[in-house]
């Protein structure tokens, strides 16, 4: 007789958003053996947060985010938190450029936001949330995932939405 295949084990590693404080703590998210159990660093030590069977947790991911829902709560957790000041910072110097014509501040705040968003993608695989993710689908838990890639293409979708929309009145009103 063969034995059962081993349920799936994974762990994300990350900072947990405190929404009160807008403080990130360091946290982790294990699922093993069908329970999903997150651990969160103070400075007394790791303290248990929850530790729940996989399908009471609704799990939403977007970009380096995965967010776990569990009995009416969510428990944001980040791959590198330090990216959203990274963005907040680089996008700054992007609208400076702007208002002072600096066409090279305005690059370099693009380019270094491609580079942050790239730097947060390798440290959401890096941290464990592709084999994450996977481990809590076949957990039995409800799995939602919008990467990078996707994105991308509403960004590009949207913008080339707006370029057609644009050249459509633009034909129209000409006509007229």
């Amino acid at each position: 007789m063969t034995a059962p295949p081993p349920l799936p084990h994974a762990v994300f590693s990350g900072a947990l958003g405190d929404t009160a404080t807008g403080g990130w703590f360091p946290a982790q998210a294990v699922v093993s053996a069908g329970l999903v159990t997150l651990w969160v660093a103070s400075r007394s030590g790791w303290a248990q947060q929850f530790s729940v069977p996989a399908s009471e947790v609704t799990v939403k991911s977007a970009a380096q985010r995965i967010t776990l829902h569990v009995h009416g709560r969510s428990y944001p957790i980040l791959a590198d938190p330090r990216a959203v000041n990274r963005a907040l910072n680089l996008g700054a110097v992007g609208v400076a450029g702007h208002i002072v014509d600096a066409p090279g501040a305005v690059v370099a705040g693009d380019v270094g936001r491609t580079m942050n968003q790239a730097a947060a993608a390798h440290a959401f695989t890096a941290r464990g949330g592709q084999e994450f993710l996977a481990a809590m689908r076949s957990s039995g838990a409800r799995v939602s995932r919008l990467g990078y890639g996707a994105i991308v293409a509403i960004g590009c979708g949207g913008g080339l939405a707006l370029v057609i929309a644009t050249l459509v009145i633009t034909v129209l009103v000409l006509n007229v």
